[in-house]
């Protein structure tokens, strides 16, 4: 077993190199995690931190942040030398964060920051935008997280632990420090990540949008998301912007003039990915918008379509709770139901339009 180790010298030699002593850890736990909150660059460079001892379903994790590719970081700290038991802890974070959705999770960091020297949130899909707005940071990318372990060292069963894992797919680092002690100071040298092999860093992962195009021209559907696509922007003129998950393609309308609002964009349509064919989606929101008994007598016009429960949604003026699916397996159903989803859709847009004007009157109603 190799240590490091370090000698004072003075600059002309003049007394006898002095071997600086060894320390296994800092003073408490909460020190390593104000030094690192303080400096988060001795974590990773361009690391943002967006949380510290944020709560999770498996307790307070300690650090959060995210890092300069826009994935989020979920960081577990040990004064000492890390154990198997900072492995549970810190999957048992990340595995609750990653149950949620995208809206849950961004009012769950929002909330939780400005605390114990973070930054104050107010708005986390604005900042994410803000931040990351190159077009390939769409935040889906920020899923899943990325897994980090620090420490002043680590046991044998804990490096063959995350070695496991990170064999198996799982982004899962170490990082430990060397620690020292200098006059009543802690010197920490920062160790290398925990790997059996140098291996080359991994292709970043496609952007959602090509990962999307991809899934859809290999499964044979491209053609009948370009009709839909078409359409929904047809109809929609600028108002719709377009985002992505690896199997869905959203439609949203910017709310920045919404009280209330959650987010600036909401996704109010989509474009599900099906096996042999696609699902067209309207969210809770676009019912309301569309008036929901125009939802209501679907089945009566003979349009077949799937009815969930949602489980977040931007809410407006008391939204429902049911997204309305209707799924197209070929160009010849789709040209079958062609007016009646355009049909839909300007009833969405135009609610939108109403929604938005007289929103601006009731606020310069207000004003005067």
């Amino acid at each position: 077993m190799e240590e490091l180790k370090i000698w004072m010298v003075t600059a002309d030699g003049s007394r006898e190199a002095s071997e600086l002593e060894t320390t296994r850890k800092t003073e408490t736990e909460e020190q390593l995690e104000r030094i690192l909150t303080k400096n988060p660059d001795m974590l990773e460079n361009g690391l943002e931190l967006v949380g510290r001892q944020t709560d999770t379903a498996g307790g307070p994790l300690d650090l959060l942040g995210v890092d300069s590719e826009g994935r989020l970081v979920v960081f577990e700290l040990k004064r000492g030398t890390l154990n198997r038991d900072a492995v549970a802890q810190v999957i048992d974070y990340a595995s609750d964060l990653a149950a949620m959705d995208l809206d849950s999770l961004y009012r769950h960091i929002a909330k939780q920051s400005g605390n114990l020297g973070i930054q104050k949130i107010d708005d986390f899909a604005e900042w994410y935008d803000k931040n990351y707005s190159d077009p390939d940071h769409d935040p889906d990318s920020l899923m899943p997280p990325r897994i980090v372990l620090v420490g002043l060292g680590v046991d044998d069963t804990t490096e063959r632990m995350v070695n496991y894992l990170k064999d198996g797919g799982l982004d899962v680092k170490l990082l430990t420090f060397h620690g020292f002690k200098q006059d009543g100071n802690t010197l920490l040298a920062r160790h290398v990540e925990v790997d059996s092999l140098p291996e080359p860093p991994p292709p970043p992962p496609p952007p959602p949008q090509q990962r999307f195009n991809e899934l859809a021209q290999s499964s044979g559907v491209q053609p009948l998301v370009d009709a839909v696509t078409r359409m929904f922007m047809d109809q929609s003129g600028d108002r719709f912007t377009r985002r992505h998950a690896q199997t869905r393609r959203h439609f949203c309308l910017d709310f920045k003039w919404y009280p209330q609002r959650e987010r600036n964009n909401a996704a109010i349509l989509f474009i599900d990915l099906d096996k042999g064919g696609i699902k067209v989606g309207f969210q809770p929101s676009a019912v309301v918008l569309a008036k929901s008994d125009e939802f209501d007598n679907l089945q009566t016009e003979g349009l077949e379509f799937e009815r969930d429960e949602a489980r977040t949604h931007f809410d407006i003026r008391g939204s429902g709770d049911s997204v309305f699916k209707i799924p197209l397996r070929s160009l010849e159903e789709w040209e079958a139901r062609e007016a009646q989803l355009t049909a839909l859709v300007q009833k969405v847009c135009v609610g939108y339009d109403a929604l938005k004007e007289k929103t601006r009157e009731e606020q310069s109603s207000d004003a005067e």
